[in-house]
């Protein structure tokens, strides 16, 4: 890590444990080194910061266009590797970008969904998360973020904020002969698949109400 990510990067995780309980469960399965795309469940503004915490060494990330016209936060968002898109489509440049980083051995913060949910519940994935995996020839690892919905509600609640990282899948290898789009999307779907498997595994404890009183 570069100092100011270093320092933004302990100085935030630390920030989330003392504040949020944070933890990571599975952290060592997440590549120290070597392209890889890093894919969390999306369902607050909060997941991406909090899935780059789970992760050990430097992350890029899409960041919508507009956010980076606004004043310190474009510079600061930038400067902890941001990538430009704009809304509803990767563009040509951008798709370069994010192709670079991974195969020049970076990784890649990549939400399948391509957009948050507003049920909570995981939802269909985009395929391209799966163009771009193949195409780097990248492993993807998927994440399951437990908490960050609750945030502004329950600041001082501990032991809340849990971020499950799965077993990476392997890189996707497309056949000659085989339809490209189709294994894209099947890819796809398996990380959204595992993704959801992770949410139902860990799914969030249920408080106990208030005891009834004994008759």
């Amino acid at each position: 890590m570069r100092p100011h990510y270093w320092f933004g990067w302990n100085f935030l995780r630390l920030s989330a444990r003392i504040l949020f309980g944070f933890r990571v469960v599975g952290e060592e399965k997440i590549p120290r080194e070597g392209g890889v795309i890093i894919a969390p469940n999306h369902v607050s503004y909060f997941d991406p910061p909090i899935a780059g915490l789970a992760c050990r060494r430097e992350a890029h990330f899409l960041a919508k266009r507009e956010l980076f016209q606004v004043w310190f936060l474009g510079w600061l968002i930038a400067k902890y590797n941001a990538i430009p898109v704009r809304r509803g489509a990767i563009a040509k440049s951008t798709l370069q970008n994010v192709l670079g980083v991974l195969r020049g051995g970076g990784a890649l913060l990549l939400f399948p969904e391509g957009t948050r949910s507003k049920s909570g519940r995981v939802g269909e994935p985009f395929p391209g998360i799966g163009m771009i995996a193949a195409q780097a020839g990248v492993p993807i690892v998927p994440v399951y973020v437990r908490g960050t919905n609750r945030l502004r509600r329950s600041i001082w609640k501990r032991g809340h904020l849990t971020a499950f990282v799965g077993d990476p899948i392997p890189p996707l290898r497309v056949g000659p002969e085989e339809d490209r789009k189709e294994r894209y999307r099947e890819l796809a779907v398996t990380v959204t698949a595992r993704i959801r498997e992770l949410s139902e595994r860990y799914r969030e404890p249920v408080e106990d109400g208030p005891a009834k009183a004994e008759t």
